[in-house]
């Protein structure tokens, strides 16, 4: 495109006033794509968009003649500062316009709107987000200009020196664009490829794919299927390493079942994996909430059970969760080396059960 273009420029500067026309359809579809890239930077993309008819439409995009008549109006405001107030004061100006300059570029690529883009306080606003991002956008574009002077004493062939121009000012809109790309969250801006929203898209589609997984289990249990069933779902949950959060997650959706057992055996899983892990008020809480849906439950050993026991009648400060497992500790787990244990701390609650 850059080629192109610069043939086109170059072919118009030797045409005089008729090549007039055909610079200035050249320049426009060059800022209009300017635009477009800072859009795309902007937005997150790793590619630069392709040139195509719909972008040189002459009334699809604006942002360049808006562009114009803001400058102007910074240009009238500097001959007004050197015409009531002196060559001092309109230096100062010019100088503050300079420094000013890519924050309308950058405000008007984001909002489209003229008003807003020639509203200083919108300037500010970019500048404070964008942070150090802002002075090393000049500082790039402190470079460029320098260098492209310094070219321009080569007296190079004119589509060489046209193309490198152009170069230059889509690499200070495309480095703009990624400016306001890595500073998006202190900006507020919404960008169409991040990050975040590629994990979000991925967690929308791991999550259609788990429910479509549990749908499936559900018609197996339906189809008493059960063997079928609890591998699908075991499968599923040590395909992501048995996370505590995803029993958490499949518990959810199995407790509506009507067959209680899939409930309770994941559940006992549950409970064992939080104990391993350490998480011991999570353990006590998981099972404190599914007694309070099926006071028959009880963690799958005896070990849990009265672990899960003494953290409800010492440190859980629930006695009655503690009282419901110990009511049948010994018939359950008989035999077990810690029915004594467990018979101790019933008589320490001032239970029955022996």
């Amino acid at each position: 495109m850059v080629v192109v273009f610069a043939l086109l420029l170059s072919i118009a500067a030797k045409g005089g006033l008729i090549g007039i026309p055909l610079a200035l359809i050249v320049i426009s579809w060059f800022f209009k794509y300017a635009y477009i890239l800072f859009d795309h930077t902007a937005w997150g993309h790793d590619e630069p968009p392709t040139l195509d008819i719909q972008m040189m439409n002459p009334i699809d995009e604006q942002r360049p003649l808006a562009q114009i008549l803001i400058l102007g109006l910074i240009y009238a405001l500097v001959k007004l500062a050197g015409v009531y107030l002196g060559p001092v004061a309109a230096g100062i100006v010019a100088v503050a316009a300079a420094l000013l300059a890519p924050a309308t570029v950058a405000v008007l690529g984001l909002e489209g709107h003229l008003l807003k883009a020639a509203y200083p306080v919108e300037w500010i606003r970019l500048i404070r987000g964008l942070g150090p991002l802002y002075w090393l956008v000049l500082g790039i574009i402190a470079l460029y200009a320098l260098g492209l002077t310094l070219l321009g004493r080569l007296d190079l062939w004119l589509p060489v020196e046209a193309a490198v121009g152009m170069f230059a000012v889509l690499s200070v809109f495309s480095f703009l664009g990624g400016a306001v790309y890595e500073r998006r969250h202190e900006l507020g801006i919404e960008t169409r490829v991040s990050p975040e929203r590629t994990e979000e898209g991925r967690l929308k589609q791991e999550l259609r794919q788990s429910d479509n997984l549990v749908t499936e289990a559900y018609g197996l249990m339906r189809a008493s299927a059960h063997i079928k069933c609890w591998d699908l779902l075991k499968d599923w949950l040590d395909s992501r390493g048995n996370a505590p959060e995803d029993y958490r997650w499949l518990c959810e959706r199995v407790v509506k079942w009507d067959d209680p057992r899939y409930i309770n055996r994941l559940t006992e899983d549950y409970v064992d994996r939080l104990l391993k892990l350490k998480r011991t008020g999570e353990a006590l809480d998981v099972v404190a909430r599914r007694l309070s849906q099926d006071s028959r439950f009880r963690p799958k050993s005896a070990p849990d059970t009265l672990r899960i026991a003494q953290l409800a009648a010492r440190g859980g400060g629930a006695p009655r969760v503690a009282r419901i497992l110990l009511a049948d500790f010994a018939a359950r787990f008989a035999g077990s080396p810690h029915v004594a244990a467990a018979e101790a701390l019933a008589r320490h609650l001032g239970s029955d059960v022996h």
